[in-house]
Protein backbone atom coordinates (compact mmCIF):
# COMPACT_ATOMS: atom_id res chain seq x y z
CA UNK A 1 0.00 0.00 0.00
CA UNK A 2 2.73 2.83 0.63
CA UNK A 3 3.80 2.05 -3.04
CA UNK A 4 0.35 2.75 -4.14
CA UNK A 5 0.67 6.73 -4.02
CA UNK A 6 4.51 7.04 -5.47
CA UNK A 7 2.73 4.63 -8.40
CA UNK A 8 -0.53 6.39 -9.39
CA UNK A 9 1.72 10.06 -9.21
CA UNK A 10 4.02 8.32 -11.65
CA UNK A 11 1.06 7.55 -14.03
CA UNK A 12 -0.55 11.18 -13.37
CA UNK A 13 2.51 12.94 -13.53
CA UNK A 14 3.54 11.13 -16.72
CA UNK A 15 -0.08 11.55 -18.65
CA UNK A 16 0.25 15.36 -17.74
CA UNK A 17 4.18 15.35 -19.22
CA UNK A 18 2.96 13.92 -22.49
CA UNK A 19 -0.56 15.66 -22.92
CA UNK A 20 1.36 18.78 -22.62
CA UNK A 21 4.49 17.64 -24.53
CA UNK A 22 1.57 16.85 -27.53
CA UNK A 23 0.34 20.24 -27.09
CA UNK A 24 3.64 22.43 -26.86
CA UNK A 25 4.75 20.66 -30.26
CA UNK A 26 1.30 21.33 -32.12
CA UNK A 27 0.97 24.99 -31.05
CA UNK A 28 4.26 25.48 -30.75
CA UNK A 29 4.36 28.14 -27.83
CA UNK A 30 7.53 28.53 -24.87
CA UNK A 31 4.93 28.69 -22.50
CA UNK A 32 4.58 24.57 -22.50
CA UNK A 33 8.22 24.45 -21.99
CA UNK A 34 7.91 25.26 -18.46
CA UNK A 35 5.23 22.61 -18.18
CA UNK A 36 6.91 19.86 -20.14
CA UNK A 37 10.32 20.72 -18.04
CA UNK A 38 7.76 20.30 -14.64
CA UNK A 39 6.27 17.27 -15.61
CA UNK A 40 9.42 15.19 -16.73
CA UNK A 41 11.03 16.17 -14.09
CA UNK A 42 8.22 15.27 -11.18
CA UNK A 43 7.86 11.66 -13.49
CA UNK A 44 11.93 11.75 -13.49
CA UNK A 45 11.64 11.66 -9.32
CA UNK A 46 8.84 9.37 -8.34
CA UNK A 47 10.63 7.35 -11.12
CA UNK A 48 13.66 7.29 -9.36
CA UNK A 49 11.99 6.77 -5.93
CA UNK A 50 10.03 3.60 -7.17
CA UNK A 51 13.43 1.92 -9.32
CA UNK A 52 16.45 3.28 -7.21
CA UNK A 53 15.11 5.18 -4.00
CA UNK A 54 19.12 4.41 -2.64
CA UNK A 55 20.37 6.54 -5.75
CA UNK A 56 22.03 10.11 -3.89
CA UNK A 57 23.71 12.73 -6.04
CA UNK A 58 26.82 14.46 -2.93
CA UNK A 59 24.25 13.22 0.01
CA UNK A 60 21.38 13.92 -1.11
CA UNK A 61 18.65 11.03 -2.21
CA UNK A 62 18.26 11.44 -6.43
CA UNK A 63 14.65 11.16 -6.20
CA UNK A 64 14.41 13.85 -3.62
CA UNK A 65 16.78 16.25 -5.94
CA UNK A 66 14.57 15.71 -8.78
CA UNK A 67 11.30 16.76 -7.07
CA UNK A 68 12.90 19.77 -5.46
CA UNK A 69 13.82 21.06 -9.36
CA UNK A 70 10.10 19.84 -10.34
CA UNK A 71 8.96 21.93 -7.10
CA UNK A 72 11.06 25.35 -8.82
CA UNK A 73 10.01 24.64 -12.48
CA UNK A 74 6.39 24.48 -11.25
CA UNK A 75 6.58 27.94 -9.38
CA UNK A 76 8.34 29.12 -13.11
CA UNK A 77 5.24 27.18 -15.13
CA UNK A 78 2.73 28.74 -12.40
CA UNK A 79 3.93 32.38 -12.79
CA UNK A 80 3.65 31.71 -16.45
CA UNK A 81 0.25 30.81 -16.27
CA UNK A 82 -1.10 33.20 -13.79
CA UNK A 83 0.72 35.74 -16.14
CA UNK A 84 -1.27 34.57 -19.32
CA UNK A 85 -4.41 35.00 -17.48
CA UNK A 86 -3.71 38.54 -16.95
CA UNK A 87 -2.78 39.49 -20.53
CA UNK A 88 -5.75 37.36 -21.69
CA UNK A 89 -8.35 39.34 -19.63
CA UNK A 90 -6.71 42.58 -20.08
CA UNK A 91 -7.04 41.57 -24.50
CA UNK A 92 -3.47 41.98 -24.72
Amino acid sequence: MTNLIPVVLLLLFLAHLVGFSILGLKRREWYYLALVITFALLTAAFATLLIAPQAQIGGVALHQMLRYFGWAAAAVSISWTVMRLIRHRRGD
